[in-house]
C-alpha cells in the first residue's frame, strides 16, 4: 500500500512507526478524497502486526483545518448525520487503533482537526499551533466526536466555553489546560514526535498493546470492572516471552530483545 499513490494523504514508513501526512492544499481539508484515504490507511494499519506506532501530521501551515465550509451550504438532516457517523467513525478507529498514536501538530488543527488530534493517544505542538472548534460561528457544532471527547479530556467549564464560543486558542493555551502533551520549537514537531515513537518502539509489543488494551476498555466500565480487565491482561502479559527477556536483559545491564 505504501507504494501506492494516496493523493492528499502521504504514507512513509520509519522502522516501526507509520507517519500519515495530510497533504491536501491549501488548508489540508478533509475533503471525501482525504477521509477515503484515511479509512484504507487504518484498515491498513490494522492488517500489518509489524507496525508499532502511528504519527499523523500535516503540510505547510496546517494540521487539518475540518471541513471544507462549502459542504454545509447544501447539507440536509439526512446528510449531516451521514456524514457525522463517517466521520466519528474515523476518529473512534484512530482511538481504537491496537497500537499507540501520536498526533503532531504543525499549524492550525481547527474543527475536525482538533478531532483528530484529541482522538490520538498523545499530542505533541508546535509553538506556533492552533486548536479550536470554530463550528458554532457557522452556526453548526462539532460532529467528529468533539464535543465528547473535549468533555471528557478537560475540565467541563473548559470544554464548554471552547465549543460555545468557537475560541481559536494558541498551543501554549492547549498544554496548560491539558489538551496536548508539550509544545516544541517550531519546525521540530515531526522531529520531537518521532522521538517519543521510537522510545516506545523498543519497549515489548505484547506490553504495549496490552497497555492500550486495558487503558481503552476500562475507560468505558466502571473502576471494579476496569481493575479486573488488567488484571486479566496482566496475566496474559506475563505468560508471553516478553517478560523473562525484560527482566533478564535488566539484571545484564544490556538492552532487552524482545520477540516482536
Amino acid at each position: 500500500m505504501l507504494d501506492e499513490l494516496l493523493g492528499p494523504l502521504k504514507l512513509r514508513l520509519d522502522g516501526g512507526t507509520l507517519i500519515v501526512t495530510f497533504d491536501n492544499p491549501p488548508v489540508n481539508a478533509l475533503s471525501d478524497q482525504v477521509l477515503a484515504d484515511l479509512e484504507r490507511t487504518l484498515d491498513y494499519v490494522l492488517g500489518n502486526s509489524e507496525l508499532k506506532v502511528v504519527v499523523f501530521t500535516g503540510v505547510g501551515k496546517h494540521f487539518v483545518a475540518g471541513l471544507n465550509i462549502n459542504t454545509l451550504l447544501d447539507i440536509n438532516e439526512v446528510a449531516a448525520r451521514n456524514l457525522a457517523m463517517r466521520g466519528q467513525g474515523l476518529t473512534q478507529k484512530i482511538a481504537d487503533l491496537p497500537i499507540p498514536t501520536i498526533a503532531a501538530v504543525n499549524g492550525f488543527a481547527l474543527g475536525g482537526g482538533s478531532e483528530l488530534a484529541l482522538a490520538c493517544d498523545m499530542c505533541l505542538a508546535s509553538a506556533t499551533a492552533k486548536f479550536g472548534f470554530p463550528e458554532i460561528n457557522l452556526a453548526v457544532m462539532p460532529g467528529f466526536g468533539g464535543t465528547q471527547r473535549a468533555i471528557r479530556l478537560l475540565p467541563s467549564n473548559i470544554a464548554y466555553e471552547l465549543i460555545y464560543t468557537g475560541d481559536i486558542i494558541n498551543a501554549e493555551e492547549a498544554y496548560r489546560i491539558g489538551m496536548i502533551n508539550r509544545v516544541v520549537d517550531e519546525g521540530q514537531v515531526l522531529e520531537e514526535a518521532l522521538k517519543l515513537a521510537k522510545k516506545i518502539e523498543a519497549k515489548s509489543t505484547y506490553g504495549i498493546r496490552g497497555i492500550k488494551r486495558v487503558i481503552n476498555m476500562g475507560s468505558r466500565v466502571s473502576l471494579l470492572e476496569g481493575l479486573a480487565i488488567e488484571m486479566e491482561e496482566l496475566g496474559k502479559i506475563c505468560a508471553g516471552p516478553d517478560v523473562k527477556e525484560g527482566v533478564t536483559a535488566f539484571f545484564e545491564k544490556r538492552k532487552p530483545n524482545y520477540s516482536g
